[in-house]
């Protein structure tokens, strides 16, 4: 190929597809990938300005919980609860195949549990972390509970589906 030749542009790119996938198996592929993960990213914002936070989450069906120690992202969501989580897979970062990009974004809003509200210790043992540290632990448990999960598989092309399937809490 000479500098004047254009490279062909991927397939995968130019696929327009809109097909969506069953309710039904949305949600089962959603709540596989937050099974099968554990990092995420915690965008909260006060006063306009946005902070996003890499931190550990666990996932009881579609609620996340992340343990949070005392910082912006807690006096974040005291004053504003409304939050955004991503979650990537981690094999598309040094991958040439657009098939591997594979991400997750959640819309929704987050609760502060501390260790003397209902829900904590269950939270907590979502970690797997011995009962003895949450005595000693100074921070607070985030519950995130998702309004809206977009799930974008560049991969779902293949099956003719659209890349962007999006749910929706039910009820909204």
């Amino acid at each position: 190929m000479s500098e004047h030749d254009t490279p062909e542009v991927p397939e995968i790119l130019t696929k327009k597809t809109s097909m969506q996938l069953a309710p039904e198996e949305l949600e089962e592929r959603i709540l596989k990938f937050l099974a099968s993960r554990r990092l995420c990213v915690l965008s909260t914002c006060r006063d306009n300005v946005p902070r996003s936070t890499p931190i550990l989450y666990r996932s009881k069906g579609y609620t996340l919980y992340m343990a949070g120690e005392p910082g912006h992202k807690l006096g974040n969501i005291k004053l504003n609860p409304k939050v955004s989580v991503g979650i990537f897979d981690p094999k598309a970062e040094f991958s040439e195949d657009w098939h591997d990009i594979t991400g997750l974004q959640i819309s929704g809003h987050a609760i502060l549990i501390g260790k003397q509200d209902p829900g904590f210790q269950e939270a907590f043992k979502l970690f797997g972390r011995p009962q003895a540290w949450a005595e000693h632990w100074f921070g607070m448990m985030i519950e995130v509970i998702p309004d809206s999960i977009e799930l974008l598989s560049m991969a779902f092309k293949l099956e003719n589906y659209a890349a962007r399937q999006i749910w929706e809490r039910p009820g909204l």
